[in-house]
């Protein structure tokens, strides 16, 4: 894969499961990076926790299917779920046409206002993603 046709928004941060966080007020929208969703394939299908759920720092928080895995999700913070995306239920390639944008999954009321340290910068994920390449 070409990392140059890699989106890595500033303004966001990063796991290393490939999860992108973005915070304010107290809440963070979680989604599927641009990188993972183009090595994945086509999603098919997803799976999300209900509003309400208490969702654990480097836990799983959803399963996801694409055309060549099946991959469970990873959340980088702890906090309880806001709302699910509930038009990338009904249809899941939402998540490849727009990572970022419609494709988002879950929206947490996050427990601190600290960030995890261990969420990487744009720079620091993009130097990751290198990695996972020359692997």
């Amino acid at each position: 894969m070409e990392l140059e046709k890699t989106v890595i928004p500033e303004g966001l941060r990063y796991s290393r499961g490939h999860v992108w966080a973005a915070f304010e007020n107290g809440l963070c929208v979680l989604g599927w990076t641009d990188y993972i969703q183009q090595n994945a394939g086509d999603v098919n299908y997803v799976e999300l926790p209900e509003p309400g759920k208490r969702v654990e720092k480097d836990q799983e928080f959803g399963t996801i299917e694409t055309s060549k895995w099946v991959d469970r999700l990873y959340s980088p913070i702890a906090g309880e779920v806001v709302a699910s995306n509930r038009e990338v239920l009904q249809r899941p390639e939402l998540i490849n046409q727009a990572p970022f944008g419609e494709g988002w999954l879950v929206l947490l009321r996050v427990d601190t206002a600290v960030e995890s340290p261990t969420l990487l910068s744009p720079d620091e994920y993009a130097a990751y993603v290198q990695t996972c390449e020359e692997r």
